[in-house]
């Protein structure tokens, strides 16, 4: 039998299943796609006539008058009729016999309008009448109007007495009906003729290249799920901690893709199924090109694959070799600094943004020994808020080498500290904490509860007292740990110093809060 898939036409065997089709295709495992069943194609008239000329087309749009039931019934008798005059107010175009009732009065015409009239108050040599000009007239037919000319208005300049009138044909529209299901179970079974929607292709707006970074940042699997849903908008609101600046806004038409960024929601993802005025606080991200009906479809707690064009331009966690070949392949330029070696691990790129990048066709790479990109790992399980709290901090929420800035060190000093942000650390409650010590490489971040709340340290010494960053129990929370080597992060550091980290992903990892011991904070020397 025969399937559309993404719209191309395949084959495939009677009683195949969604999932045996689905790998031919873009499809991220587990997400939704949409299935559409055509059935009738409606053929639906509407008001608008097209009447082909000798020097171009126009469109008549018909009103809902006696006069418009009249000209459905005679259109083809004006058909090969000529322009019989032409002067500043009118076109008129005839003649041809009709039924119509001879009235003298005065009547008040429009700019476009189209309206009957009776050559010598005759109805045996009527006119279609085209108004040039606002004015006023006695044609004979009382009003007479049957409706205004909505396009090819141009053509009425070029007309001249003799033209022909080629053709007039009723315009339609094509109606499609059909049921769009959405499902993730591939054992479904497909149907004859049915169309298949597997992704939502988009085509992201270069005019705002901080909100496209962020749909970027969103999707760079490939999967987006889905949180909200109405008859206006299928949304994301999975990265809302974020901060965005003011860019392209638009009118929200169907098919477009906003984020919001100001005001409560701020980082949602908005996919418009229907036309919404414009928003000063939407940014527009870009425009959907495929997948529509499984936008218009998709659930509240599904996920969707996505594909974007362009896709993210990110060297940061490559090497330089790598990441010259990552650019020619895309056709952009690599300048590299710092360690420019081939195995340097690029920590920095600029133009950091995808759409920066296109534009400046270049990127400069900078790099540093593989040795001094150091290894975290967070405990998302037990301290959650503060792993959010550290990859906002350092950019692992966006990129795969994040840095830290040394805030204090001193040779002796059992621990080594980062700055925070004390602003973002004002709702940072306490979560887990250490045990009966707080180990050798415990990473901790100081909580809401003590004045230095958002500080970051990294403990070098066993203490059953104070944690990471010199605070007792209470206002430490625990968040990680340094998994690479610690006498290789303090060698030669110093305050002021930017250095550099990746995560590890760890499975879940039990801490308990410990008894709290001593009352005193740590003192630093």
């Amino acid at each position: 039998m025969k399937i559309i898939l993404n719209d191309k036409e395949i084959q495939i065997e009677d009683g195949s299943t969604l999932g045996q089709v689905l790998n031919r295709g873009i499809y991220e495992p587990d997400s939704t796609v949409a299935l559409i069943r055509p059935s009738s194609i409606l053929r639906e008239e509407t008001k608008d006539f097209l009447i082909k000329t000798s020097k171009g087309e126009m469109v008549l749009r018909l009103n809902d008058s006696e006069y418009a039931s009249l000209f459905k019934d005679i259109f083809k008798q004006i058909v090969r009729k000529s322009i019989r005059w032409k002067t500043s107010k009118v076109i008129a175009i005839g003649s041809f016999p009709t039924s119509l009732t001879v009235d003298k009065s005065l009547c008040r015409y429009v700019k476009y309008d189209c309206f009957f009239a009776l050559g010598g108050f005759d109805s045996k040599t009527s006119y279609l009448m085209i108004a040039r000009d606002d004015h006023e007239g006695v044609y004979g037919a009382k009003g007479g109007l049957a409706g205004r000319i909505t396009r090819g208005r141009h053509v009425l300049d070029q007309l001249e007495e003799g033209d022909k009138i080629i053709s007039i044909d009723p315009i339609f529209v094509e109606k499609s009906e059909h049921d769009v299901i959405v499902t993730s179970d591939p054992s479904f079974k497909l149907e004859d003729g049915m169309m298949i929607e597997s992704y939502v292709h988009v085509l992201l707006n270069r005019k705002s290249p901080v909100s496209a970074e962020h749909f970027l940042v969103l999707t760079e699997k490939n999967v987006l799920p889905i949180t909200e849903t109405t008859f206006t908008y299928a949304a994301c609101s999975a990265r809302m901690d974020v901060s965005l600046i003011r860019e392209e806004s638009v009118i929200r038409d169907a098919d477009t893709i906003t984020v919001r960024h100001e005001g409560t929601g701020t980082g949602r993802i908005y996919f418009y199924k229907v036309r919404r005025q414009i928003s000063p606080a939407h940014n527009l991200v870009g425009t959907i090109i495929k997948g529509r009906n499984l936008i218009r479809a998709v659930k509240a707690g599904s996920k969707i694959t996505i594909i974007t064009e362009p896709k993210r331009i990110l060297t940061i966690g490559l090497t330089q070799s790598a990441g010259k070949e990552f650019l020619e392949k895309r056709g952009f330029k690599q300048v590299r600094i710092g360690d420019t070696s081939d195995d340097a691990i690029i920590v920095e790129q600029e133009p950091e943004l995808t759409m920066d990048v296109i534009s400046a066709k270049e990127v400069e790479t900078f790099g540093i020994p593989p040795e001094k990109v150091h290894e975290i790992e967070l405990y998302d399980t037990i301290s959650p808020k503060t792993a959010h709290y550290m990859r906002k901090m350092t950019g692992l929420d966006h990129k795969p080498i994040g840095t830290m800035k040394v805030h204090f060190t001193f040779e002796g000093l059992p621990m080594i500290t980062f700055e925070g942000n004390p602003r973002e650390a004002a709702d940072l409650i306490p979560e887990a904490t250490f045990e009966n010590v707080s180990a050798r490489g415990d990473l901790g971040v100081t909580n809401m509860s003590r004045p230095n709340r958002g500080l970051i340290g990294i403990r070098l010494e066993e203490s059953e007292e104070f944690g990471p960053t010199g605070e007792e129990r209470y206002g430490t929370n625990i968040v990680g740990k340094l998994v690479s080597d610690l006498e290789r992060l303090m060698d030669e550091v110093k305050d002021g110093d930017i250095l550099y980290f990746r995560e590890r992903k760890v499975e879940k990892k039990k801490v308990t809060r410990g008894r709290k011991k001593g009352n005193h904070r740590e003192r630093k020397k």
